[in-house]
């Protein structure tokens, strides 16, 4: 008999602690309950704000550089470069030309990736307005740009033809001779490529005439 009840107290024993350990969902009888669904909590951005008594809803500003350009007859033109694109300009600390993504730009400065070649890793260059001297702007205008490197190659190609190739046909004589009459083509076709290139490819000099501005988006 006091056998019996030993076993009896120790299984007793052994479904308490089972029911104690055990997950909710392993009880029998006892049913889990998942948390209710609720959406992702994030951060309004500017553009998802709703309209407030009829105003129009507000939108995210980003600054920009301007390159107001004032022509010789009163012709005004703005170039922008927006964050992203390529920035060439002339420091006039250090007289270095440099040609790389900008990055960030304040109210009184512009920052650049700058390639380090020693670290071979970009690195972050911050350049005042008032340090740039001279910007340089690239148009891509369809078959003026590429004329521009296609006309002097085929201009030196038509130079060098003309003193390797014979004069008669039976190739005795006229080859490796220097013929002036060549240059007029060759340095026509040069001369336009010079034209084209100048075309795509403009310079302009901070000064009163052509400032550089900081923009916002609107």
């Amino acid at each position: 008999m006091n056998m019996l009840r030993f076993l009896m107290l120790v299984n007793v024993a052994w479904f308490s602690a089972t029911v104690c350990m055990a997950q909710p969902a392993t009880v029998p009888g006892v049913r889990m309950q998942e948390p209710p669904q609720r959406p992702a909590a994030y951060q309004p951005s500017a553009d998802t704000l709703p309209a407030v008594d009829g105003q129009p809803k507000l939108t995210p500003k980003s600054r920009y550089l301007a390159i107001d350009v004032t022509g010789t007859f009163g012709r005004f033109h703005r170039y922008r470069i927006f964050p992203g694109d390529k920035m060439a300009f002339r420091a006039k600390s250090d007289g270095d030309k440099y040609r790389y993504p900008l990055t960030t730009v304040s109210d009184t400065a512009f920052a650049i990736a700058f390639q380090n070649e020693l670290y071979e890793q970009p690195q972050v260059l911050s350049f005042p307005l008032v340090d740039v001297q001279r910007v340089y702007l690239t148009h891509r205008i369809p078959f003026v740009t590429e004329l521009g490197y296609l006309l002097p190659a085929a201009g030196v190609i038509f130079v060098v033809a003309d003193f390797v190739n014979p004069r008669s046909l039976d190739g005795r004589t006229g080859r490796f001779q220097f013929d002036r009459k060549s240059l007029v083509p060759g340095g026509l076709m040069v001369l336009g490529g010079a034209l084209c290139y100048k075309l795509s490819h403009r310079s302009y000099t901070i000064n009163d005439r052509h400032r550089l501005k900081v923009m916002w988006t609107n």
